[in-house]
């Protein structure tokens, strides 16, 4: 049930066609995990907070670094040093506190990704490496909870949901993918694109409204051009094959 204030507050997305109060109430009683704090993960963090869902666990072990600045929009100068994870619910109480924000300061690997992301509705890839991205995955086959999977490489951005057995695994897309430890190039404009689209994505999925399912979504955003390719599942990969 929505009180007063929530309705105050999510007036503008009440009145949605395909919205209404029945979805409000779908995001209050939702749990989403975000696993990453920093370029897109900043974004989705905003736009689900703002949204009203109801229960936000937001995962980052790093700290806030002046080099983060151009694109991780939840932090900002004076919080330089301070730990993403308690910068972000410090960002995103003072926006929302009428949300529940759990932060997590700590490692995402097969032992915590439990008590994270337990009980989630759905999962929210704002991670740089592949490795992470394959404890998700695994998580997400072992307890049946999607993943809305985005990457940034430069200019372009690619978005797709993850939901095996209905869906290629991450395992079946990044079969061959593997980790650099060479700085990244972004601009924080494309972060934000990618973040903000993976935001509302998640909404979608989680008010019934849509999905992306089978489909990678493809942004350029030098010619703001956008490309959907259908996906499939490999049926011989290692991860999800058996399903």
């Amino acid at each position: 049930m929505l009180s007063e204030k929530e309705h105050i507050r999510y007036q503008r997305q009440l009145i949605l066609p395909q919205f209404g109060t029945e979805a409000q109430e779908k995001l209050k009683n939702a749990k989403v995990f975000v696993a990453g704090a920093g370029g897109l993960g900043a974004p989705v963090c905003y736009y689900l907070a703002a949204a009203g869902v109801g229960h936000l666990v937001v995962c980052d072990r790093d700290k806030v670094e002046l080099s983060n600045l151009n694109r991780q929009i939840l932090h900002s100068t004076k919080k330089i040093g301070t730990p993403k994870s308690d910068s972000a619910f410090d960002t995103l109480n003072t926006l929302n506190p009428e949300i529940n924000i759990v932060p997590f300061n700590e490692t995402i690997d097969n032992n915590s990704i439990a008590k994270m992301a337990n009980s989630a509705h759905i999962m929210v890839d704002c991670l740089d490496n592949i490795l992470t991205r394959r404890v998700l995955n695994r998580y997400s086959i072992k307890k049946n909870i999607p993943i809305m999977h985005a990457g940034i490489d430069g200019w372009n951005t690619q978005l797709t949901l993850i939901n095996p057995p209905h869906t290629p695994c991450i395992n079946c897309l990044f079969d061959d993918a593997k980790d650099s430890t060479e700085p990244k190039p972004v601009l924080g404009a494309v972060a934000g694109i990618a973040g903000t689209l993976q935001a509302l994505e998640t909404i979608k999925y989680i008010v019934g409204t849509n999905d992306i399912s089978n489909t990678l979504i493809y942004l350029d955003s030098i010619t703001l051009e956008f490309s959907k390719i259908s996906i499939e599942k490999n049926k011989n990969c290692s991860v999800c094959g058996h399903l």
